[in-house]
């Protein structure tokens, strides 16, 4: 492999040696008999392993080391060729050694399912903490520490440094103030002056005590005692009947110390409350409070809010901090603590048709088919905050709240009459427990509700709206008028209300009024029987205060929108989208754009039949001054809103137990 190197003229460089075959062989001979030695001997394979790897690391050390001697170069040579063929030998003897069948056949990969659960159960099981040593008292002998010598040097240099210490201090001692030393001596000559003085005083005492003279008392000069001062005797100097005890040591509270009572005035202790002590119970008494929480679909913001209707809509708790009173919104002023259980009672649902369906057939169109809720088999409640514990074969059962059935239906004989509206449903969660539970922590309270009542496939149960825009009301029979809101200029009707009454105070007062809406509505959500209600219906500020007709259309708007509402007489719709014609009732495909209202009439009870006209001469008057409709508009439908009725138990404090008995004293 190597040639041997042709000699130059000057001496041969570190390079030209260590690559000559001479250095190359005796690399090699030195390893591969130190590696004979140890391991036996080489296969060829092995040989030629060895051989690479001399070739290699010459090029490698030379590439990184090639400024150094040729002995150190050498040496590098042998260490690394060395390593790495000892770790070739290695990885040869260790995949020599195993065998395929039982590496892939380990136990670790392939076991039995009992003996794999015993050592599963193993490794979970807690591990019990091992007790600790004994402690060893034993004094040790060793001398780990320094000398005995030592020890006595270091502690015989720190009472040197004491003793230095102690007689610094005492010498600046000495150097102190001379007036505090005088003040010090004064101090002392006084407390022992003081205590003579007392000894002194004591001895006296006891001297004059024990050398008292029996007094003479002259029969001119006698006093009567006074008796009081025997019931203020202390205790020991008279017998103990004589004794008064203070007055509220006896439990006299209010009364005045300074006065003296006799004994007999108060032969027992009084028992007051105070007196008495009773252990308060360590465990805090709860009771569980039941509240019935009521939700109206209608009381929601719908005149600024149409994105929410019947079936989808929230409510807010504790809205004191920003809204004022009922009706601004779906809300309630009430704000719930510590509840314990959310449960739902009933839901009170309009029985109204949900779609509809056109039969058509020799071109006649029938669209009274109704499709309500109890063609259903049931109804689900969703509500976002709240997730019970429902489960089912689709996510919409899993996150619904509670299952509704039908359970009862009230309607009116008017209304079944029209065939339009069904009343009302009563739709129970029947024989489940639709209720959310907080246990052991109750919840600190209920922010914000969010109601969807679904169908079994997860859609909302009616995408339909019960409010509606209005575009405006005009009275039948009156003269054209130039419009931007409706969609016809010219008005004529061959309704059946479009008649004047006869009996009227105006010739022009109409019977009846012709309320557009701004989109078509279905027979369904809109029929007649339902009652309406009509917010946001003004006209301009100049208009209101026009001299001539301001005060009839502040009254005309003043009854439209009317807390009671209105109750629908019929419907109408335009024949087409070119002809300004109406028609009673609805088109081929169910839908009108017209609801009929009743006018005003005086009272009735006085036997009246007379319209309560707005003003003189109204119909033209509303015409006039119908273009100049201000907005937003809206109705509702008071007869498609549904009622829930839930029932939310809160947990306060009871006060009961820690009355005291004695408080009725």
């Amino acid at each position: 492999m190597y040639r041997p190197v042709t000699p130059s003229q000057g001496p041969p460089s570190v390079k030209d040696i260590l690559f000559s075959g001479k250095n190359y062989q005796t690399l090699q001979t030195v390893l591969s008999q130190d590696f004979q030695e140890r391991h036996g001997s080489l296969t060829e394979p092995q040989v030629q392993r060895l051989a690479k790897t001399v070739d290699h690391y010459l090029h490698q050390v030379y590439q990184k080391q090639g400024d150094k001697p040729i002995s150190v170069l050498n040496k590098e040579v042998l260490t690394a060729a060395s390593k790495d063929f000892n770790q070739y030998l290695q990885r040869k003897e260790a995949v020599k050694n195993v065998n395929p069948v039982k590496q892939v056949m380990d136990d670790s990969l392939f076991q039995e399912t009992s003996t794999r659960f015993e050592k599963l159960t193993q490794e979970r099981n807690e591990m019990k903490a091992l007790p600790s040593s004994i402690p060893d008292f034993r004094i040790s002998l060793r001398e780990d520490g320094p000398p005995a010598a030592e020890i006595f040097e270091i502690a015989k240099k720190q009472r040197e440094m004491e003793f230095l210490r102690s007689s610094q201090q005492t010498s600046e001692l000495h150097k102190a103030d001379a007036g505090l030393q005088q003040r010090i001596q004064a101090d002392q000559s006084f407390r022992a002056l003081q205590d003579g003085q007392n000894r002194d005083t004591e001895l006296a005492l006891v001297q004059r005590q024990t050398q008292r003279p029996a007094p003479v008392m002259d029969q001119s000069l006698m006093i009567m005692p006074d008796r009081r001062e025997l019931m203020l005797a202390p205790v020991g100097s008279f017998d103990t009947m004589t004794q008064s005890p203070n007055p509220r040591g006896l439990g006299q509270a209010n009364s005045d110390p300074t006065t003296v009572y006799p004994l007999m005035a108060s032969p027992t202790i009084n028992s007051l409350q105070q007196n008495t002590i009773i252990r308060e119970d360590s465990v805090i008494s709860y009771r569980e409070i039941e509240n019935n929480l009521f939700l109206y679909s209608a009381d929601r913001d719908w005149l600024n809010n149409s994105k929410e209707n019947r079936y989808h809509f929230s409510v807010q708790f504790d809205t004191a901090g920003y809204k004022d009173k009922f009706g601004a919104g779906l809300a309630a002023q009430q704000k719930f603590k510590n509840i314990v259980r959310i449960e739902l009672i009933k839901a009170i649902m309009p029985g109204e048709s949900l779609d509809v369906t056109v039969d058509a057939h020799n071109n006649t169109y029938s669209t009274t088919y109704q499709d309500n809720i109890l063609n259903l088999p049931y109804v689900s409640l969703r509500i976002a905050e709240l997730e019970n514990n429902n489960y089912g074969t689709d996510n919409f059962l899993d996150r619904s709240f509670g299952v509704l059935q039908y359970d009862a239906q009230w309607l009116s004989d008017i209304t079944a009459q029209k065939g339009c509206t069904r009343g009302f449903l009563a739709m129970i969660p029947k024989f489940l427990k639709c209720q959310k539970e907080y246990y052991p922590t109750p919840l600190s309270t209920l922010q914000k509700m969010t109601i969807e009542f679904l169908r079994p496939n997860g859609e909302l149960l009616s995408t339909s709206s019960d409010t509606f825009s209005i575009g405006g009301i005009i009275a039948p029979q009156i003269m054209p008028y130039a419009s931007t809101t409706f969609p016809f200029d010219v008005v004529t009707t061959t309704s059946s209300y479009s008649e004047l009454n006869p009996d009227s105070a105006s010739s022009t007062s109409p019977a009846n009024f012709f309320l557009n809406t701004s989109t078509y509505f279905s027979r369904f959500e809109l029929c007649a029987g339902d009652r309406i209600q009509i917010s946001g219906y003004t006209y301009s500020d100049a208009s209101l205060n026009d001299p001539t007709h301001g005060q009839s259309l502040r009254a005309f708007c003043n009854w439209v929108n009317r807390t009671e509402g209105h109750i629908i007489l019929n419907t109408a719709y335009t024949v087409n989208n070119t002809s300004t014609a109406l028609a009673d009732g609805v088109n081929d495909v169910g839908y009108a754009n017209f609801i009929i209202l009743q006018a005003q009439y005086q009272d009735p009870s006085t036997g009246s039949t007379l319209l309560q006209p707005f003003g003189v001469d109204f119909g033209n008057t509303l015409s006039a001054f119908g273009p100049t409709l201000q907005s937003p508009i809206r109705l509702i439908n008071l007869n498609k809103q549904l009622n829930l009725v839930f029932r939310i138990i809160t947990r306060e404090m009871d006060s009961l137990p820690q009355i005291r008995p004695d408080n009725n004293y």
